[in-house]
């Protein structure tokens, strides 16, 4: 299974993908998205008109430290007002089924996989197989300690891990566990400190309900880690 992966940057002076985080994508397709906000009274089309080239030409600069590590990039510049809702459509029209969202990193040596339920089970194992592969980190496979889709918790983490084993991960760099918190975001947040990067599902249909609207948006956004969040395979072409 291929990975097509949206990055989307915030023009302009948009901070560039941490050298760490460019190197995991490298064997995938990368979609990088040049978000210019605007304020309300401006319309795109003016915008468009007086920044159109500065956005192309910054946006161009920050696609070749990707390039340079000889990931295969397309760029696109959108002006608008709803982030959100331009992340959604872009993701859409350029069928990624990955996001990555913003955060530090200087290194990739611990992965963390918080796994709900079978839905999307198998492309968010399949991303985590070729973010292993491109980084030589560990994995840690989390899981909230009830059933989910009628299937006990360790059952679900072992048969992830078997994945994993089956694709070539040795099994020392796996580990699992499994929590008893009720809440569930603070569970994986407070987690997360421990590593560097994420690996987020959506649990339901909706690109933006569940990255800016549910359980992977209140994650990202109490979180410093960056986050790939991998959407459902429903939506995606």
């Amino acid at each position: 299974m291929s990975h097509r992966v949206l990055v989307p940057l915030e023009l302009p002076d948009a901070d560039s993908v941490p050298a760490a985080l460019a190197k995991t994508i490298t064997s995938m397709e990368v979609v990088l998205l040049g978000h210019y906000g605007l304020p309300d009274q401006t319309p795109p089309s003016a915008a468009r008109d007086q920044f159109g080239d500065e956005a192309r030409e910054e946006l161009a600069e920050l696609a070749q430290s990707l390039e340079d590590v000889e990931a295969s990039v397309t760029t696109r510049v959108v002006f608008g007002k709803a982030r959100d809702k331009t992340i959604d459509r872009v993701a859409v029209e350029e069928e990624c089924d990955v996001i990555l969202t913003s955060g530090d990193a200087d290194e990739i040596t611990q992965v963390l996989v918080p796994l709900r339920g079978k839905k999307n089970f198998d492309r968010i194992l399949s991303f985590t197989e070729e973010l292993l592969t491109a980084t030589g980190a560990a994995v840690t496979l989390f899981h909230r300690g009830e059933e989910s889709d009628r299937i006990p918790g360790e059952e679900i983490l072992s048969d992830a891990t078997d994945r994993l084993i089956q694709a070539g991960v040795d099994a020392d760099r796996i580990s699992q566990r499994l929590s008893e918190d009720d809440d569930t975001t603070q569970s994986i947040v407070d987690l997360g400190e421990e590593f560097d990067v994420l690996v987020l599902g959506e649990t339901e249909p909706s690109l933006r309900d569940q990255i800016f609207g549910n359980v992977p948006a209140q994650v990202t956004a109490d979180t410093e880690d960056p986050a790939f969040v991998v959407r459902n395979a429903e939506e995606v072409s």
